[in-house]
């Protein structure tokens, strides 16, 4: 008879031949794709659902942000930037619907198109504010936003983020942050753009309001100016604003192009608001 010997098997079938951190990093890859895939094929589904939302709809999100900012208690309404963004409003089909603007008093350079037709206005630029038609530039900025409904997209981009990111590793994890420093680059560059878009439909707005565009480039040349852009143009990469010169030249090309005038600038005095 013959005696059976096993062989020894040359490796062990638990463990893989490949180094365990290539495998994370595969997993992880894996991972990451599939998640991006997922958002992406969201986001393109917003971007077909943003434009039939409801008026309705966008009213009720917009007295969430109200109770948010606390309208008209911490932010207060200026009858001039009212009268301005009515002005503006009047050169354009949105014109049947009620804007409001509203002054917080906060030391930031910016202005905010929130749901409901609702902007805020941070007192830190009106103070740096020189002329209406600077003021106007940034006022018809933010009704870029919501003629092109930027404001909709941000918005639904960020609970589509959210939801994906805490349904897989829930809602407080270092995975989450993670993935959400991962894909915040790419979500820039696509705000990124919204905000060029903006500064066009911008210039064109105070075009027809002032027949010249006076006073476009002045706030992001202070921006340029108070910024030091030498040290910090890299966070200008991951910011939902492009570089400040980099508006500036685009803007420049656009006055080139179109031929628009420069005439003269009325003045605007930040402290004689009402």
């Amino acid at each position: 008879m013959f005696k059976y010997t096993p062989k020894q098997l040359k490796g062990n079938v638990n463990v893989s031949a490949r180094s365990p951190v290539w495998e994370f990093c595969l997993l992880l890859g894996g991972l990451l794709a599939g998640i991006w895939i997922v958002y992406v094929s969201l986001g393109l589904l917003l971007n077909f659902i943003v434009p039939r939302i409801p008026p309705q709809f966008e009213q009720s999100l917009g007295s969430l942000y109200s109770k948010q900012f606390n309208f008209p208690e911490i932010a207060v309404t200026d009858t001039r930037l009212q009268e301005l963004l009515d002005d503006l409003l009047w050169q354009l089909s949105e014109n049947q619907k009620s804007y409001k603007v509203y002054v917080l008093n906060q030391n930031r350079l910016n202005a905010l198109a929130l749901p409901g037709n609702n902007i805020v206005v941070f007192s830190a630029l009106i103070d740096k504010i020189d002329s209406e038609n600077e003021l106007a530039f940034v006022l018809a900025h933010e009704l870029g936003h919501f003629v092109h409904k930027d404001h909709l997209r941000a918005l639904g981009r960020g609970l589509v983020f959210g939801l994906i990111s805490s349904i897989v590793f829930g809602t407080d994890s270092a995975a989450t942050d993670f993935i959400m420093a991962s894909l915040a680059g790419v979500e820039s560059r696509f705000s990124q753009k919204q905000e060029t878009f903006a500064d066009l439909f911008a210039l064109e707005l105070i075009n027809r309001e002032y027949s010249h565009v006076a006073g476009a480039l002045d706030f992001l040349e202070k921006i340029s100016v108070q910024e030091n852009l030498a040290e910090n143009s890299f966070w200008y990469y991951c910011s939902t604003h492009p570089h400040p010169e980099k508006r500036i030249e685009r803007l420049e090309k656009e006055i080139r192009e179109k031929g628009y005038l420069i005439g003269e600038k009325i003045p605007f005095a930040a402290d004689s608001a009402d």
